[in-house]
């Protein structure tokens, strides 16, 4: 994935990686809504590129047993602006 990438362009990768895991996986679309509790219409959307809330993007890498990713991005320690600028200005 591009870092450089737009907001717009994130979504529409995030998109298509969630129909590649929905594919290998071998949902169909109405399948994995039935799964995630939401429309055939929001994961078409979804799909597309359009976004959605986080609690359905949870629920669906719940679905895929993806979650793990999800907690990594839990675990970065994050550090107040005070505390980055006194580290940076020793």
């Amino acid at each position: 994935m591009n870092l450089g990438m737009l907001d717009g362009e994130y979504l529409i990768e995030l998109g298509k990686r969630v129909r590649a895991l929905r594919k290998l996986n071998r949902y169909t679309q109405e399948e994995l809504a039935d799964q995630v509790g939401v429309s055939r219409k929001l994961i078409i959307d979804i799909e597309a590129g359009k976004g959605t809330s986080l609690l359905v993007f949870v629920r669906i890498l719940k679905e895929f047993n993806k979650e793990h990713q999800l907690l990594e991005m839990m675990n970065v320690t994050s550090i107040s602006p005070r505390e980055e600028y006194l580290k940076r200005n020793k």
